[in-house]
């Protein structure tokens, strides 16, 4: 499956009313799958018609915004899951809504083009009979576990390339010569959508073991609490490349303020220096009788430079005090 799906040109999405409604539908060993993407109005009142679902949960299939959840109902059970999806366009990580109603004999999915991975999977047991006999063998139970089982993966791989991304922007962080920062933000972003999709989905799996029993009557919790495990592996990673990534802001933020502060320190050295020489001509510039002044003729017991060699003596001679000073504070 995959989740690298590119949005729309401009690399936004579409309105759902832009994006046409497609409901497809396969039935095998008495098993029905029906799955709608891009799902409106319509395709919900068939639903409506032909299942018995709560219209507070059909409605959810059309809002966005909802909070994941599992309810169980009497004749069926309800999952409202999160899932990521990546904007090739823009390299970001946004998140999509997918439904899922399962009962004893029939599975419905309802999810946006975005989350591509579900129609793939539809498609591949549709096309191909071996595959259709292997995962509609038992119950809608087990079918929804594989569904559940591809989203994973896509989930594992996605965050592949977070660790990926991690070693890349790590030479970056280390290099004086490159800022990160904008790099950094953007890796932070997609490690904050993931956490958030991964922390709801752990508290999701947990109840998942005791619900599809009483609704498909197969014994599907080793299937299922392998699910469990996988995505607490994730929440294990996604935990870890988030502290990575923080260590790597203060990492990037300690080296830019000392290079701030180097660069700072180079001026306040340069204007330090300066200082005896623009005192010393500040004072002797002044249309003013001062002590030590030339009040009449020139001295020249130096020469015709006389004043010149005692002015930048004069200047000099502060400023290799000062060095001195700073070298014996190891300032520099």
């Amino acid at each position: 499956m995959n989740f690298l799906n590119p949005l729309s040109k401009n690399g936004k999405n579409q309105d759902s009313e832009d994006k046409k409604s497609s409901t497809q539908t396969q039935r095998y060993n008495n098993i029905t799958w029906v799955d709608i993407e891009n799902p409106n109005r319509k395709e919900i009142n068939h639903l409506i018609k032909d299942y018995p679902f709560h219209p507070l949960h059909l409605e959810a299939c059309l809002s966005k915004g909802q909070l994941p959840q599992i309810e169980r109902e009497e004749h069926y059970l309800f999952l409202l899951l999160h899932v990521p999806s990546y904007n090739t366009t823009e390299n970001k990580i946004s998140t999509d809504q997918v439904c899922i109603f399962l009962g004893k004999n029939y599975l419905v999915t309802v999810h946006e083009d975005s989350a591509s991975g579900i129609r793939e999977f539809f498609n591949i047991c549709r096309e191909d009979k071996k595959q259709r006999n292997a995962y509609f063998k038992k119950s809608p139970g087990y079918l929804l576990y594989n569904v559940l089982d591809n989203l994973i993966k896509d989930l594992s791989t996605l965050l592949q390339t977070i660790s990926q991304e991690l070693d890349e922007i790590e030479d970056v962080v280390f290099d004086d010569k490159v800022s990160g920062v904008y790099k950094i933000g953007q890796l932070r972003h997609k490690i904050i959508r993931l956490r958030r999709i991964i922390g709801f989905s752990r508290r999701i799996f947990e109840d998942l073991v005791p619900s599809t029993k009483d609704f498909t009557g197969d014994n599907l919790s080793d299937y299922y609490e392998n699910l469990t495990r996988t995505i607490n592996k994730l929440w294990e990673t996604i935990e870890e490349a988030r502290e990575t990534v923080e260590i790597y802001k203060d990492a990037d933020f300690i080296m830019s303020t000392e290079k701030t502060n180097e660069i700072l320190a180079i001026l306040t050295i340069i204007f330090t220096l300066a200082i005896p020489a623009t005192v010393l001509g500040t004072f002797y510039g002044m249309n003013i009788l001062l002590p030590g002044g030339i009040e009449v003729g020139a001295w020249t017991f130096l020469g015709p430079y006389t004043t010149l060699i005692l002015v930048l003596t004069g200047s000099t001679l502060p400023v290799l005090l000062m060095l001195g000073y700073f070298k014996y504070k190891n300032w520099f």
